[in-house]
């Protein structure tokens, strides 16, 4: 629906405006005409025969004083008053009236009169917006680049058109603008485009879009927003595995996070021990030297480690609690990307991971694999957690135990600010089930604020509250060594490294 602008409604007010003084001057006049036709005798009396002389009514300097300055007051009134009601305190003439009558009516009727115009012509829904992507997925870091097309349908031209595409806040604006200002003529299509830079993972929407038609002068509007929207999927930054992969073109397989071995006997490279020769066992394995200090009793061959990999589930908690934290630098962001490093790792080192992403239950589960595509799963399952609810422990050993299966390393990242007893109870769940635990915490203090934004008051206060929440961590952690589950605390600062440091000892351990 087309609607004054505000310049149109500026120019509108300005001749009502005219048009009311004008009025009031017309009637000004007409009070002063009744005035003096009525009360010109009485007031011609009262002043001696002319119209009236108020200087009679001033005192002389003999009488100043209080009473004379009232006086003075009251007879300053009393002349005002009979000026303008005799309208002899300015004169009005018929051509004052008439300009300023039509100078208002020239200003109004110079706006109202495009108004049909206007509003028949080209109208919102004539107008289509196309926009394309550079991808419709991407890693958190990635640029964007967007491309809007619009097309005028319409075989009548729009004088002036600003056409807004909208794109999440979170997002930055690195080239270009997101919006344009410009005309458009019959059946014409322009298109222009811009950059964001995605800072953070998840699924967004770019759009919808905006346009203002106006007239040439400005002095109408109409818009409408044309919910055309375009989704991209955001997965966890890749620069963390860029970084591992890099590494790994300079590093030997296994001596670093690669393949590893277990004290288990087998065909393998590495010596275990020498035992008695059993029927079956190859005769090349045989140890002679042994075999000689037996004096040709024993015959001893010789064992040999074999290697085996490890499965890895790595619990994501996605509760409500780990969405706190700075804007994009969130307990949850930096849980998934330790998340997608530790899969890296686990998947490089020819073992098998799976991944569990719970809050009140369990939202997603992948069971473990070994194969490398298995990263894109996790990375699309990743950019779509969503910190909600509270986190329910036993609930959720309940629901992995009977699908988890032979045992395995667990790696749970949480804040751990749940009910401690619920969590307490599920970990000597998963300790019955043979499965061995490893926790990682990020410690909420550290991530929800920057010191140097507090005052000193603010200071020793969040001190005081971080010292009250270490020592519930503490004996929390103190409990989790009577399952044989080693703990960490972590901050933004570290917590990256640390799962690196961490998963190599759990590596090297097993």
């Amino acid at each position: 629906m087309a609607i004054f602008t505000r310049r149109g409604g500026a120019i509108i007010f300005v001749g009502l405006m005219l048009l009311s003084v004008s009025i009031a001057l017309a009637g000004y006049q007409a009070i002063g005409i009744i005035t003096a036709t009525f009360l010109g005798d009485f007031a011609a009396e009262l002043s001696g025969g002319d119209v009236f002389d108020a200087s009679s009514l001033y005192p002389s300097n003999e009488e100043l004083g209080i009473a004379g300055l009232l006086q003075i007051l009251i007879a300053m009134f009393v002349d005002v008053m009979f000026q303008l009601i005799f309208n002899t305190a300015f004169t009005i003439t018929n051509d004052l009236i008439i300009y300023f009558m039509v100078l208002g009516s020239m200003l109004i009727f110079s706006v109202i009169v495009g108004y049909p115009a206007f509003a028949s012509g080209t109208g919102p829904s004539s107008v289509r917006i196309k926009r394309t992507l550079g991808k419709e997925k991407g890693f958190a870091g990635d640029y964007l680049y967007i491309e809007v097309k619009v097309n005028n349908k319409s075989i009548n031209p729009i004088p002036v058109i600003e056409i807004y595409d909208a794109y999440p806040e979170v997002f930055d604006l690195a080239l270009g603008e997101n919006f344009l200002t410009t005309q458009l003529g019959p059946k014409q299509t322009l298109e222009y485009s811009y950059v964001v830079r995605i800072p953070i993972r998840g699924k967004f929407l770019i759009g919808p879009t905006k346009i203002i038609m106006h007239d040439k002068q400005g002095f109408f509007s109409d818009e409408a927003v044309l919910a055309e929207l375009t989704e991209i999927l955001v997965y966890p930054s890749y620069e963390d595995i860029k970084k591992l992969e890099m590494l790994g073109s300079k590093r030997q397989l296994g001596k670093m996070f690669g393949a590893h071995r277990t004290k288990i006997k087998g065909m393998g490279t590495d010596f275990f021990g020498i035992r008695e020769f059993q029927p079956g066992d190859p005769l090349k394995f045989v140890h002679w030297a042994a075999v000689g200090k037996t004096g040709g009793e024993k015959i001893m061959v010789r064992e040999f480690e074999s290697e085996q990999n490890i499965r890895v589930i790595l619990l994501l908690d996605s509760s409500a609690s780990m969405g706190g934290g700075l804007p994009r630098n969130t307990k949850l962001e930096f849980a998934i990307r330790s998340v997608v490093m530790m899969a890296n790792l686990a998947l490089e080192g020819k073992d098998t991971v799976g991944l569990v992403v719970a809050d009140e239950e369990v939202r997603h589960f992948l069971e473990p694999t070994g194969s490398k595509s298995f990263l894109y799963q996790f990375l699309d399952t990743l950019a779509n957690v969503v910190p909600q609810n509270e986190i329910a422990w036993t609930k959720i050993a309940d629901y992995l135990l009977p699908r988890i299966g032979q045992a395995c390393y667990l790696v749970i990242l949480s804040d751990l600010e749940g009910d401690p007893t619920d969590f307490m109870e599920a970990c000597k769940k998963f300790r019955a089930g043979k499965h061995r635990l490893f926790v990682i915490s990020p410690f909420g203090p550290w991530f929800e604020t920057q010191r140097y934004d507090l005052s000193p008051m603010d200071i020793l206060i969040g001190e005081a509250i971080q010292d009250g929440l270490v020592q519930k961590r503490t004996d929390l952690f103190k409990k989790l060594t009577n399952y044989e589950a080693p703990a960490i605390s972590v901050g933004p600062n570290d917590m990256l490294a640390n799962v690196i440091s961490e998963f190599q000892k759990i590596k090297r351990n097993s």
